[in-house]
């Protein structure tokens, strides 16, 4: 095809990472909102069905809570292998045993044994912990680089999310660094620079699993008052979480800790730096600092979508989805919905209600770590803004080439 001419909408496929080079496809999403449900082939993945894309913010709420008929279950990826090659170990073998790609009752059960530890009141127990973290890890990227001028990303926003998780799971924050080598490897697949070859994904599993294997078996000869040893000790009705599933829970805590706020805090600040005057309305307070945060995770959602598997033949859209289909909930459409939202597509945190789909779009997976993740951004901003009186754009931003992870991979910035 010629690239100059535009491919017609129904021909469009939404993996195709060539369409999300410079952030999601808005302009796409704006104009399937207005169709029926769309079909895409999955075209870089040969041995793969394609999947359908949920893309109004009704819609992703329907489907979300309707886990009868669209199912968890397998992978939160619109593909079922990420093996290096057919019969080759697969990571969503393992990952299938999160709770993330569980139904009830499988799933409400081990959701039980521990959302105690994620209610915002329990958030807000390690708010010292989280801005001595942040602090830390400026103080290093300023050691590093005194002239001020420095990456958000891969300078900071890599680093406070990692060791914020790493603290509350106990974890040694000298060995902060290779969790999020190990996280990064397995969550960012479609990224060349991150996973050369599928093959590493498998290798990243296969250290990780040792590691934490390690610190679950030390946890229980010695408790400590860390998330580990609550997993381990979690009880409901006299029933506590398998050795397997405190290991998975630890993964799951890894992977969406160290991408989510990782995602939302750099882009959000992007958007600041962006529009100065946004950014005076933070600084002044003229809005409360918990609206900032929502507004950030609103127009900048860590995760593009999750993906649900039909069971059950069901109309849809227009559309005759078959038990068996795969379907991607938008999460990056629902949240620029102009049935929901007013002036959806511009970024302003004054907005408020403001009733985003960035944690998911309700129902039985809701985030479980919504309440840390909020507590999280909200320190990370007040710390950065009262450290800098200027934080401006310094060079050429990179995006991580992914459909799933919605974030940026360089955000060059000068800081003083």
């Amino acid at each position: 095809m010629n690239p100059t001419e535009a491919p017609d909408i129904e021909d469009i496929d939404l993996s195709d990472l060539s369409l999300w080079q410079d952030g999601p496809p808005h302009e796409i999403f704006r104009e399937l909102r207005n169709r029926d449900l769309h079909f895409s082939a999955l075209g870089d993945f040969p041995r793969e069905e394609g999947f359908w894309s949920v893309v109004r913010f009704d819609d992703i709420a329907e489907v979300g809570r309707d886990w009868e008929t669209f199912s968890s279950n397998r992978s939160i990826l619109v593909v079922d292998s990420i093996a290096a090659e057919p019969g080759a170990p697969d990571p969503i073998d393992v990952s299938a045993h999160m709770m993330i790609t569980q139904d009830p009752p499988r799933h409400d059960r081990l959701k039980a044994l521990v959302q105690k530890e994620f209610t915002p009141r329990k958030a807000l127990d390690h708010a010292d912990r989280m801005r001595e973290i942040i602090n830390l890890v400026w103080d290093q990227a300023l050691e590093n680089n005194p002239d001020g001028r420095l990456d958000l990303v891969q300078d900071v926003g890599i680093h406070v999310p990692a060791m914020v998780i790493g603290d509350m799971l106990g974890v040694p924050r000298e060995d902060a660094e290779q969790l999020v080598d190990w996280t990064n490897r397995t969550s960012a697949f479609e990224d060349p620079r991150l996973v050369p070859d599928l093959s590493d994904l498998w290798t990243a599993f296969e250290e990780f699993g040792p590691y934490v294997d390690a610190m679950i078996t030390e946890r229980e000869k010695c408790p400590m008052d860390d998330l580990t040893t609550a997993f381990i000790q979690a009880e409901v009705d006299g029933e506590r979480l398998s050795h397997e599933e405190v290991l998975m829970f630890f993964f799951l805590l890894m992977v969406a800790g160290n991408d989510s706020t990782r995602a939302t805090f750099t882009s959000g600040m992007k958007s600041l730096m962006e529009d100065p005057e946004q950014m005076e309305i933070v600084r002044s307070g003229a809005v409360p600092m918990e609206q900032v945060v929502e507004e950030f995770v609103r127009f900048h959602p860590a995760f593009a979508y999750m993906r649900r598997t039909a069971t059950r033949d069901v109309e849809l859209r227009g559309a005759q989805v078959k038990a068996g289909d795969k379907l991607a909930l938008w999460y990056v459409s629902g949240n620029r919905d102009e049935r929901a939202f007013d002036d959806p597509d511009t970024f302003d945190v004054r907005r408020d209600p403001n009733p985003h789909q960035g944690f998911g779009g309700g129902g039985r997976h809701f985030c479980l770590g919504a309440g840390l993740a909020r507590v999280e951004l909200k320190i990370w901003i007040e710390e950065t803004l009262k450290r800098f009186q200027t934080i401006e754009p310094d060079g050429e931003t990179e995006r991580l080439s992914s459909t799933f992870l919605n974030q940026w991979w360089k955000i060059p910035v000068q800081m003083s």
